[in-house]
């Protein structure tokens, strides 16, 4: 949901989208022509890869780096550099981010667009994830920052992840710009794919009503405890591997690094190992991780235990 600290928002503010991803690619086609460079953080969502590399833009990734205590932090000088050098003048930020995990403070968002202000960097924002708050995470969106930052972003949101509904697809738009909005808006209304579809708009209302809303109430803490139980068991039991505590989403992304050089295998191997006894999880190398994993906790919590014991049985205190 667009979350609190919101101010001014009207109707017309918000624009129907049959995806995230569509309206992406939408915006992008009125900050940027083909060819043009995109800043994006790493690791990435592979979403946004396929979206921005098959549209014909290119990638300049600024990675995220993290601090003392293993927390995935924005390089502002960095971004700061590769926008100069580069000429960039559109971002695709993810808030909270896919698939570290990390949700954004108020203070990190507001550094984040002095940078893209100074730049003249028009903001192309991923909310999707912002009703996945864990342990009590705090959202804060984008465009509430500033009077810049709600000018010169247009925010995606919508009711997928927290609610499985992706099969159904529809999504939204907050763009308070007008003629920013009325141009993403008319790139979007000529593409084939933005058509409405009457059973997504229910499923939408219907996610965002009272019933809704006492689901995620009930969702959000079993959420909670199965990220505190597959970080706990990677800081314990798995040497050499090691993971931030997923803030906002519920992705946890794994660093085996170390692990594949103690154990001289590689990412490959261990992928497989996993798949072969029953692990679902997927290649980091998707999102710019290649020796990471990045795990999906949107079980019941016993299937996570399951899955954390296979992997300690059968795969990282495993011969083979």
């Amino acid at each position: 949901m667009i979350g609190t600290n919101v101010s001014g928002l009207t109707k017309e503010d918000i624009g129907y989208e049959n995806g995230v991803l569509g309206g992406v690619v939408s915006a992008l086609k009125v900050f940027a022509a083909p060819g043009d460079k995109v800043l994006l953080h790493s690791p990435t969502y592979m979403g946004f890869t396929n979206a921005v590399l098959s549209n014909g833009y290119q990638i300049v990734h600024s990675p995220l780096i993290k601090d003392e205590n293993g927390t995935w932090r924005m390089n502002y000088e960095d971004m700061d550099k590769k926008i100069k050098k580069n000429q960039i003048h559109v971002a695709i930020f993810c808030n909270p981010h896919n698939p570290t995990g990390r949700v954004w403070t108020k203070e990190e968002i507001t550094k984040a667009m002095e940078v893209y202000e100074r730049n003249n960097v028009w903001v192309i924002s991923d909310e999707i994830w912002s009703d996945l708050m864990m342990n009590d995470h705090h959202y804060t969106p984008t465009q509430s920052v500033s009077e810049w930052a709600k000018e010169h972003t247009a925010a995606f949101y919508a009711p997928s992840k927290t609610f499985n509904l992706a099969g159904l697809i529809g999504s939204y738009s907050v763009i308070y710009n007008k003629p920013i909005r009325e141009r993403i808006q008319s790139v979007g209304k000529k593409t084939f794919y933005n058509s409405m579809n009457v059973f997504s708009e229910h499923a939408l209302i219907g996610a965002y009503s009272d019933e809704g809303n006492n689901w995620l109430n009930q969702l959000l803490p079993v959420l909670s405890q199965n990220v505190n139980l597959a970080y706990d068991y990677v800081t314990k039991h798995f040497d050499g591997v090691s993971t931030f505590k997923t803030e906002g989403t519920y992705m946890m992304f794994l660093d085996c690094t170390d692990w594949l050089k103690e154990h001289d295998k590689t990412q490959t191997e261990l992928l497989e190992r996993g798949w072969d006894y029953g692990i679902g999880w997927q290649d980091g190398g998707l999102f710019q991780g290649p020796t990471s994993i990045r795990l999906n906790l949107a079980s019941p919590t016993s299937r996570i235990e399951d899955a954390f014991k296979r992997m300690d049985k059968y795969v990282f205190n495993a011969e083979w």
